[in-house]
């Protein structure tokens, strides 16, 4: 018995995605295109975002070519499970019920939460919004955390409206056709840009959330792999360059708050990067 499993043993490393992928030279890698900042097209029609550029640093450390695979909210989990890609970075925020479906990476690669965004001055508190109209997008899982938050606050249930696309969900945010938009913070910022200045977020952060690297199941060598790429980037400053371009102070689209994967500034002093000792 003991013969045949250390003899199964080389043909189940053999079988990692880590080897197909050093082989054919190319990592497939999903991401979506509509939720800028992460992942968005530009005017000039080029897929770009954070998540973008993130993915092609690890591949260039994993020393292959990228094979970009597009996948939403709906579809980036089911693509991992059914090995149609090798690993989604496309702001995904690790859950319970996801960890069920697929691995992920460690450290996650951005600390965010979400918000619940409406006209200014229309709500003061969490409370004013106790049966209200509140518009996610699909596959988000701000669609039962949503009302789990609001429940804190009042007995009446909001009426959860999902659309297609965030950018769908702030039209209608505009148009009236709901009364609060929730989402991630940094996706509403980029999503409401410059006319983010007629509207605010409505109580404070709730379900926080660490966007994470996703890779297909029970690959240990392969989630290893890839997890070393990313802590290589927060190790030798190039996780920070990016994030700065981006997120920064004089980013793209500046963050208030530190959403890098910092240890605790208390325990481990100012900026320590989350990644494993030598």
């Amino acid at each position: 018995m003991a013969t045949a499993a250390l003899a199964m043993a080389p043909a189940a490393m053999a079988d990692s995605i880590a080897d197909k992928v050093k082989q054919a030279g190319v990592v497939r890698i999903g991401t979506g295109n509509d939720t800028p900042p992460m992942n968005f097209i530009d005017d000039k029609g080029r897929w770009t975002g954070f998540d973008v550029e993130l993915g092609d640093e690890i591949a260039k450390r994993l020393g292959v070519k990228v094979e970009r695979v597009a996948v939403n909210n709906k579809t980036r989990i089911a693509f991992l499970a059914n090995g149609q890609i090798d690993m989604a970075i496309s702001n995904i925020s690790r859950t319970l019920g996801r960890e069920e479906q697929v691995d992920f990476v460690d450290p996650p690669y951005l600390w965010t939460s979400k918000v619940f965004y409406a006209k200014k001055g229309k709500f003061k508190s969490l409370a004013d919004l106790a049966g209200k109209r509140i518009g996610v997008n699909q596959g988000s899982n701000a669609f039962t955390a949503a009302p789990a938050e609001l429940a804190k606050h009042s007995k009446a249930a909001p009426q959860m409206v999902a659309f297609q696309k965030n950018a769908e969900v702030f039209l209608a945010l505009k148009q009236g056709k709901i009364d609060a938009f929730t989402q991630d913070s940094p996706i509403i910022a980029a999503v409401a840009g410059e006319e983010g200045t007629d509207y605010e977020a409505v109580g404070g952060g709730y379900s926080p959330g660490l966007y994470s690297v996703g890779v297909p199941q029970n690959d240990s060598k392969w989630r290893l792999k890839v997890s070393m790429a990313l802590q290589s980037m927060l190790k030798d400053g190039s996780y920070e360059q990016l994030y700065q371009s981006w997120f920064g102070p004089k980013g793209k689209y500046p963050l208030p708050l530190n959403a890098r994967p910092r240890l605790p500034a208390e325990v481990f002093g100012e900026n320590a990067p989350m990644v494993w000792p030598e």
